[in-house]
């Protein structure tokens, strides 16, 4: 089952990719989404035990190793307070600086990568960031405004995500509790996948302008969750436009 939920989600991430040109973020003109996420949770009986963002930008390909190196210092003098250092796997090189933030309780990631492939030389801006406790919505928000105007030029792609689990133990059946939480982000279901313990839907919810496009509908919301045996507690994930991670 759990190489099965895999493959799904996989398909699901690369879709994304072919078809993120459809997608447009807002993300710089409202709350960031994974803040929006937490004001819906935050009224549920539930405990919050990881959250993340990931963020992808394609930049102007570097065309040499002297571009390069100039475009990591520039992010080292911009972001000083990393830890930086550079990383050459087969033909990609990376220049890759971690934070550990204290305040907010969270490590962040910036990479800038390189491919100088002689038949496609591409390069792009990643940033992640991730915690198992959230503080603060506004001391969130202010840290995400800051990294989004010094990182990004343009419109990147982005994913949230928040785990957790349920406080109390889940008597109804999953789907019923999957759909009663799409209800509160407004969500219209467009597809599922429904196993014994575990449930995911995908949906879409104009709480965020930008969404998916499949074959049949626009999806910008992914909901899963878990039952971990006969009693236990039930984990679940929610994430937009879809869940990144294995669950």
């Amino acid at each position: 089952m759990n190489k099965q939920i895999s493959v799904f989600l996989s398909i699901l991430f690369i879709t994304f990719f072919i078809y993120h040109g459809s997608y447009a973020n807002t993300e710089t003109k409202e709350e960031p989404a994974l803040v929006q996420i937490m004001k819906v949770l935050e009224n549920q009986p539930l405990e919050i035990n990881e959250w993340s963002l990931y963020a992808r930008e394609p930049l102007t390909p570097i065309k040499n190793q002297k571009e390069f190196d100039v475009k990591f210092l520039e992010l080292k003098e911009t972001f000083q307070g990393f830890k930086w250092e550079m990383k050459r796997e087969s033909e990609t090189w990376r220049a890759v600086g971690t934070l550990k933030s204290q305040g907010i309780s969270m490590e962040e990631t910036i990479q800038l990568v390189w491919t100088p492939k002689k038949e496609s030389t591409y390069t792009y801006l990643l940033y992640s960031a991730k915690g198992d406790q959230w503080e603060s919505n506004q001391e969130y928000t202010d840290m995400y405004d800051k990294r989004y105007h010094k990182l990004f030029t343009s419109n990147p792609t982005i994913f949230s995500c928040v785990k957790g689990q349920f406080n109390d133990k889940i008597e109804s059946v999953l789907s019923l509790k999957v759909r009663q939480l799409s209800n509160e982000f407004r969500a219209e279901p467009r597809e599922s996948l429904v196993e014994e313990s575990f449930v995911s839907m995908s949906a879409y919810t104009e709480m965020w302008e930008e969404a998916l496009p499949t074959e049949q509908h626009r999806m910008n919301l992914q909901i899963g969750m878990r039952k971990m045996g006969m009693g236990g507690e039930t984990t679940f994930v929610v994430g937009t436009p879809i869940i990144t991670s294995e669950y």
